[in-house]
């Protein structure tokens, strides 16, 4: 319900905005000024409301996963942010971490750009990886889960991590 009462107050403050500026004796530059102002309004609303749906914010997986891959984070971190139900995944994690860095992924080439909801407490993130040894950001998917109410990094995006260590050097 929230969600709808966000996104139609941004639909209202675009009309109100089309509607003053096509009233006004400005410029077209000025009214399109103004039309693109209120898109980029419903724009950030639309995103705004997507990640209410998903409860996983864009910046949220990304402080997780940040945090997940970075070689300084304790063990007891870890479980904050990883889902260790399969014993294997921390231990694994935290040798990714160490050579990944090594080869030159810190945790700041990880950029989460789009959460999606998937339903049963789990969601995928697009996150971008700059490579230190391509000119582009590679996109990867990574999934999350809610395990007793907290957001963490899936096993399976462990797994998918460990196994793209090797292909490059990490």
């Amino acid at each position: 319900m929230n969600v709808r009462k966000s996104l139609a107050a941004a639909l209202l403050a675009t009309a109100t905005l089309l509607v003053a500026a096509g009233c006004s004796d400005d410029t077209s530059d000025t009214v399109s000024s103004a039309a693109s102002d209120a898109s980029a309004a419903v724009a950030s609303a639309a995103s705004d409301a997507k990640q209410a749906v998903v409860g996983l914010s864009s910046d949220d997986a990304q402080v997780i996963l940040r945090k997940a891959v970075d070689p300084a984070t304790s063990s007891e971190e870890i479980e904050a942010v990883v889902d260790t139900t399969n014993p294997v995944t921390k231990g694994a994690l935290i040798a990714y971490a160490k050579g990944s860095n090594m080869a030159g992924y810190t945790p700041d080439v990880y950029t989460v750009t789009e959460v999606k909801d998937e339903g049963d407490n789990k969601a995928v993130a697009t996150v971008a990886v700059k490579s230190p040894h391509a000119p582009q950001p590679v996109d990867i998917t990574l999934a999350y889960t809610k395990v007793d109410g907290d957001w963490k990094l899936s096993g399976d995006a462990v797994t998918q991590l460990t196994s793209m260590g090797g292909q490059h050097g990490g």
